[in-house]
């Protein structure tokens, strides 16, 4: 069981990996058939993964059709930034008294050692990740942890299929440093008004960005 349990988060893992990074694109096809020769398993635990990755809505199970990777729609977008506009903030609130100042210097000097590169966008993208999950963490509350963290994957994927111009990577790029220096300051105000900036000039960025989706 321990065996069949450990192949069904592999292939799970594996599987979300790929819709992330856009090698599986929206609407590709999840053949099981296939699927298990690409990862070396029987079609068992790779349709569990599958019933997990539909549940976390990354894939559709349409009946005699088969099992397709969801598309993105304006109204995905306008939905994961609801939640984030409304929800971080009170994770800023909740992580204040666990923010080590340590830790937000490094972020710091990460952000301050791309942002003046000619080739930093994938650096600052994973910055930006590592960042807000270390919010997210120091909040200490697993079911937040858990709901929000699927947030942020939802959103990773939308940056990986609609790059954003290099010019709107160097906006977020100060506004995380804004936000840094906040939580440095624990001015929650401040952390507070950064984090909903942030938020709505990354909304506006992969609107303008991404305009010809569906509703």
């Amino acid at each position: 069981m321990r065996d069949l349990t450990n192949l069904k988060e592999k292939s799970y893992d594996i599987l979300k990996s790929k819709i992330i990074e856009g090698e599986f694109g929206p609407n590709f096809r999840l053949d099981e058939r296939e699927l298990g020769k690409l990862l070396g398993m029987s079609r068992t635990p790779i349709r569990e993964a599958i019933s997990k990755l539909e549940l976390e809505d990354w894939v559709k199970v349409i009946p005699r059709k088969g099992v397709f990777v969801n598309e993105i729609t304006l109204k995905d977008v306008n939905d994961i930034f609801q939640i984030r506009d409304n929800v971080e903030p009170f994770i800023v609130e909740l992580a204040m008294e666990n923010i080590e100042n340590t830790k937000l210097v490094e972020f710091e000097e990460e952000v301050l050692k791309y942002i003046n590169l000619k080739e930093m966008e994938k650096e600052l993208d994973k910055i930006d990740h590592e960042l807000h999950n270390y919010i997210l963490e120091s909040s200490k509350n697993k079911h937040l942890i858990k709901l929000i963290k699927n947030i942020y994957e939802h959103n990773i994927w939308i940056r990986n299929l609609f790059v954003q111009k290099k010019t709107r990577r160097l906006e977020a790029a100060n506004e995380h440093l804004e936000i840094i220096q906040a939580m440095k300051d624990r001015d929650i105000d401040n952390a507070k008004k950064a984090v909903r900036k942030h938020n709505y000039n990354s909304k506006v960025g992969f609107l303008l960005n991404i305009g010809n989706l569906s509703v």
